[in-house]
C-alpha cells in the first residue's frame, strides 16, 4: 500500500514538474502581427484526450506525442496569475494546484503581451476542481495562416483577426515559408480581417511564426519519408495508426487517409496488422481524411504502387 501511495505521489509531482518545463524561451512577439485577440484563441481544433501524462515506460514516439499534446494556459508578461481560457471566451484564474495535478495532462504556460488577457471577459476563479469539466476549455495554442483570394495574387499572413500583405517573394525565403502552403479563400473572408502593416525582409518577430499548413506539410513529409525508408511502396503496406487510438488507416496515392472499417476488411484483403506504422496523433491529423475503406471496395486500390 505504501509503495502504491509513493508511486502515485511521484506521478503527480512529475506531472506538475513537466508543466514547468514548457515555459517558452521567448516572450510573446512584440510585432503587431502577433498581437492576437481573444477570438483567435478559439480557432484551432481541440485534443480529444487529456490522458497524456508522461510515464517511465513510454516509448520515444509516445513521449514525443505526449509532449506535443500539451494543455496551454496563459499569463501576461510581468504577471504571476495564470489563466485557463474557455470556449465561450472567458478567462478563469487558476488558484488551485489541483488544476495541474487532477488531470493526466501536460501543461505549457503561454506568455502574452501586457493587457492582452485583460481584453477577455473574466469568469469565476478556479479555486476548486469540484464540477470542473475539461471539455469546456480550449487547450491548443493558435497558429497563423498564409492565404490569398482566387482573384488576386497577393498573399497575406493572417494571425488571429489581422492580415498583413507579404510584399516580396524574399519574405517567404526569410521565414522559411513556401507558396505551396498558401490557402485560397473567398475574397469576402479575406476582406473581413483587419489590415496590419505590410511584411517585408526587415520585419522582425521576437518569436517564430508557425503557419498551420506548413507545420502539417512537414508532418506529412516526415511520415512519407519513414514509409519510404521502410520500403512501403504498396498502398496495402502503408498502414498507420496513432499511438493513442486503435483505428488503422492507409495512405492513398494522393496523400489522403482512408479508415479501415473493420476486421472483415482485414481478412478479405489480407492486410498485415502486425506491420502497422505508429505515428503521433498530430502526424495523423496532418492528413486529410477521405471516405472509409470497406469490404465492398476493390483490392485494386490496395495494390497500387506509390513511387
Amino acid at each position: 500500500m505504501l509503495k502504491k501511495m509513493l508511486t502515485k505521489g511521484i506521478s503527480v509531482l512529475t506531472t506538475f514538474a513537466v508543466s514547468l518545463t514548457f515555459l517558452p524561451s521567448a516572450l510573446f512577439a512584440q510585432d503587431d502581427a502577433m498581437m492576437y485577440d481573444e477570438t483567435s484563441m478559439m480557432m484551432s481544433e481541440e485534443y480529444a484526450e487529456d490522458d497524456v501524462i508522461l510515464e517511465e515506460g513510454d516509448t520515444p514516439l509516445e513521449r514525443y506525442a505526449k509532449l506535443r499534446r500539451t494543455w496551454v494556459v496563459y499569463r501576461e508578461v510581468d504577471s504571476a496569475q495564470i489563466y485557463a481560457i474557455t470556449h465561450d471566451k472567458t478567462k478563469r484564474a487558476i488558484q488551485t494546484l489541483d488544476f495541474f495535478t487532477q488531470y493526466n495532462a501536460n501543461y505549457r504556460i503561454q506568455l502574452v503581451k501586457v493587457g492582452r488577457l485583460a481584453e477577455i471577459q473574466d469568469g469565476e476563479p478556479l479555486t476548486t476542481m469540484d464540477g470542473f469539466n475539461p471539455e469546456d476549455y480550449r487547450k491548443r495554442p493558435w497558429r497563423c495562416r498564409l492565404v490569398k483570394a482566387s482573384t488576386d495574387p497577393a498573399v497575406y499572413l493572417v494571425c488571429g483577426n489581422k492580415k498583413r500583405v507579404i510584399v516580396r517573394e524574399g519574405v517567404f525565403h526569410r521565414y522559411g515559408w513556401e507558396f505551396r502552403d498558401v490557402e485560397t479563400v473567398d475574397q469576402t473572408e479575406l476582406d473581413a480581417y483587419d489590415t496590419g502593416a505590410e511584411l517585408n525582409e526587415e520585419t522582425v518577430f521576437t518569436q517564430d511564426v508557425e503557419v498551420e499548413t506548413t507545420e502539417n506539410r512537414k508532418l506529412r513529409e516526415r511520415i512519407m519519408e519513414r514509409l519510404r525508408l521502410r520500403g512501403k511502396t504498396l498502398i496495402r503496406n502503408r498502414l498507420i495508426k496513432s499511438v493513442d487510438d486503435p483505428k488503422v488507416y492507409f495512405i492513398t496515392r494522393n496523400g489522403e487517409l482512408r479508415h479501415i472499417e473493420d476486421e472483415t476488411v482485414v481478412y478479405r484483403f489480407g492486410l498485415d496488422l502486425g506491420d502497422v506504422t505508429e505515428v503521433s496523433a498530430d502526424e495523423l491529423e496532418a492528413f486529410e481524411e477521405s471516405n472509409s475503406f470497406g469490404a465492398d471496395d476493390s483490392a485494386a486500390v490496395l495494390d497500387q504502387r506509390v513511387e
